[in-house]
């Protein structure tokens, strides 16, 4: 197996799964490209979610088996303190109590077998990645709530080195969790939490980082400290950037065609930072404390830059609230207009929007809207502190769907203070549209308390009453009691428990598909599983089948017609089989044996891990070269040499005896050509060498 290509380098932003992978990640693109502004050009990046099927929050549930309302403060703390607690006494980061997991699973009705197959696999990628990167220096992690254990876990294996990498943490988690970001901190995981926006945190951390000295000698504004010898933490605050300021983001570093949605390019931006509302639900507007808008005249520029470096054909505007300037997102969508720039996007929405506006913003090319609508009842609405009446929000709803736009409202079942009544009209109402419109759907997001939201330090005045976790949850991790112990574990009270549980059903029935996911279990099942093949065609009597490994990585195979049929005729009896693909020995032999007759192929044993660039070449660029992609295998099928990519199952064959084919099996780097950038284009092959900056 011989690869050509570039290590991401001993100093990285990195990503650990699981977090639903929605287009490219917005806050790396935003953090590398000031980095790369100020003159650092020395952070690599690293996706981990690319090398592993997408899932979710296979840790935890928002809600129990029995109508429970879990916080997501640290939602799955009994698991977070057991990590914690083996990684203080040197022992195996995974070897969790059997009490005290089973009880966890019991209670949130998840299958602890799955979960701890799950977490092992997790463990497997991380210690197979690292492996190949022993010099590792700076690595700052993006934290939400779906990977907080994992990203506890990843840097708990970096930490165990002999010469451990400075380790910072920053993202939504750890800004609104404080508790998270203290168990890490002190625990010894992570050296500094950026907490909030993160672009010049992490300018001057990396800039005041020594690898000789191991840390940070002077404090840095916008981050939470441990300082072990006074038994302390430390904060510091920084001041707000100027949005119009910011550079243009940067995915030099990423895999954009892994992020493609319906065939297109997509990308990330944003127009603005914070909202305008102060909804009782909602931290978003806590994590960026101000409202700030940028000019049209630097978002139009910058939107033409994006569709001439990196081919952008969408954008998902990441704005908390895309329409709070609401004359200047008509501004910007005239702008595109004059300018003649096509380009679709997408972003979120309050619903305060007239039938001319969505139109205009239709013919600019939105094609996709994210509503807050939360409550079709009044009472309800002034409860959230939304801002709005039934009125406005069915208006906005039509007015986009007259318009051609799609929508997709967010309902929150379970809000304390709702009622039965209230909600059943709310979910009625969205029925009736819908039957008269295709292009109306519903977000199913059960309410629950998080440490940013306004109603976390007024749980009284909503009818609810926090419930700690149990004192031997607490005792697992007995020095970082002082922290967990103010964790809170559940609330009850107004409209949860069943209420809660009721009005969720209800909306999935009423709102949602014809036939709706097993709630219980859609948020953790995986497409591709370690017990089956998914089988694909690619055309002409060749299949791609994928699998994952018990290292937690995909393992693909291009297949013929006999081997797909082999393989089916064996899998027949097995249905449900109880172990992986890699554990069942005939199953594995004749996997091997496939995998021996391929050119490029990513073993069982763990992924290759390489630098995934990608920028659009467009003229054609001598500064530029392609090379193999950690993530492409390859085949010699008779005269044709078939390439498939196993995260996006993108593939592509070209002749076996053409310069593109035997660069391609010899391991070689190679200039562009048209051929080569196709390739490149559905992320087949990756940049060696990116062409000068346009």
């Amino acid at each position: 197996m011989m690869r050509f290509g570039t290590s991401p380098g001993p100093n990285l932003l990195a990503i650990v799964p699981p977090y639903d992978i929605w287009g490219p990640p917005a806050g790396a693109a935003a953090l590398l490209a000031y980095m790369k502004a100020a003159g650092c050009d020395e952070l690599g990046f690293l996706d981990l979610r690319l090398l592993a099927p997408d899932v979710t929050s296979p840790t935890y549930r928002v809600m129990g088996a029995f109508g429970e309302s879990f916080v997501l403060d640290v939602p799955d703390l009994p698991l977070v303190l057991a990590m914690l607690e083996q990684f203080r006494r040197g022992g195996d980061l995974l070897d969790l109590p059997d009490a005290v997991v089973e009880r966890y699973g019991l209670e949130r009705g998840l299958n602890t077998l799955h979960l701890r197959a799950w977490l092992h696999r997790v463990d497997g990628l991380l210690a197979s990645v690292f492996a190949q990167l022993p010099d590792l220096r700076f690595i700052g992690f993006s934290v939400w709530t779906s990977n907080l254990l994992t990203t506890m876990l990843a840097a708990a294996h970096l930490k165990r080195r002999s010469r451990p990498p400075f380790i910072v943490a920053g993202g939504p988690q750890v800004s609104q969790s404080v508790a998270s970001a203290k168990l890490g901190l002190k625990a010894g995981l992570f050296d500094a939490v950026a907490v909030g926006e993160g672009e010049q945190t992490l300018h001057d951390l990396y800039s005041g980082f020594s690898w000789t000295r191991g840390g940070v000698a002077e404090p840095v504004g916008g981050t939470l400290t441990w300082d072990a010898d006074q038994g302390a933490f430390h904060s510091a605050e920084r001041p707000l950037l100027k949005i119009k300021e910011l550079p243009l983001p940067d995915f030099d570093e990423m895999h954009l065609p892994a992020y493609s949605i319906g065939g297109k390019r997509v990308v990330t931006y944003q127009l603005s930072r914070g909202c305008t509302d102060k909804c009782s639900f909602c931290s978003e507007w806590v994590f960026w404390r101000r409202f700030r808008l940028s000019t049209v005249d630097k978002a139009l520029d910058e939107v033409e830059a994006l569709q001439r470096r990196w081919g952008a054909e969408r954008i998902l505007f990441t704005d908390s609230l895309l329409n709070g300037g609401m004359n200047r997102l008509q501004a910007f969508a005239e702008g595109l207009l004059s300018r003649g720039i096509r380009i679709d996007w997408s972003g979120y929405m309050r619903a305060q929007i007239d039938p001319e506006t969505a139109r205009l913003l239709r013919r600019s090319g939105c094609v996709w809207v994210f509503i807050g609508v939360e409550s079709l009842d009044d009472d309800t609405l002034i409860l959230m502190n939304k801002r709005m009446s039934e009125r406005q929000n069915l208006a906005a709803v039509q007015a986009f769907l007259d318009a051609g736009v799609r929508v997709k409202v967010g309902l929150i079942p379970g809000f304390p203070g709702d009622t039965r009544e209230r909600f059943t009209h709310t979910v009625s109402r969205l029925r009736r549209m819908q039957a008269t419109s295709s292009g109306l759907a519903v977000s199913h997001e059960a309410f629950v308390v998080l440490p940013g939201q306004p109603i976390y330090t007024d749980l009284e005045r909503y009818g609810l009453r926090p419930v700690p976790w149990a004192d031997d949850v607490i005792a697992l991790a007995p020095e970082l009691a002082d922290i967990s112990s103010q964790v809170w574990c559940r609330v009850e009270g107004a409209n949860q428990g069943m209420d809660r549980v009721g009005e969720y059903r209800l909306s999935l029935s009423l709102t949602g598909p014809e036939r709706p996911a097993d709630d219980a279990t859609a948020d953790h099942r995986e497409r591709v599983t370690p017990y089956d093949l998914e089988i694909t065609p690619l055309g002409g009597g060749v299949w791609l089948g994928r699998t994952v490994s018990t290292h937690g990585h995909f393992v693909g195979a291009i297949l013929t017609d006999e081997e797909r049929a082999w393989f089916a005729a064996q899998a027949a009896p097995l249905d449900g089989r109880p172990l992986p693909l890699d554990q069942d020995p005939a199953l594995r032999t004749w996997l091997e044996g496939v995998l021996a007759q391929h050119d490029l192929f990513v073993g069982l044993g763990g992924p290759v891990v390489g630098a995934m660039r990608f920028r659009r070449v467009a003229p054609l660029e001598a500064s530029a070269s392609v090379s193999v992609g950690p993530l492409t295998v390859a085949r010699r099928l008779g005269e044709t040499l078939w390439l498939a990519n196993l995260c996006t199952g993108a593939s592509a064959s070209v002749g076996v005896e053409g310069e593109l084919a035997l660069a391609i099996l010899q391991g070689r780097a190679l200039p562009v050509d048209a051929a080569a950038v196709a390739l490149a284009e559905q992320g087949l092959l990756v940049y060696t060498a990116l062409p000068e900056a346009c």
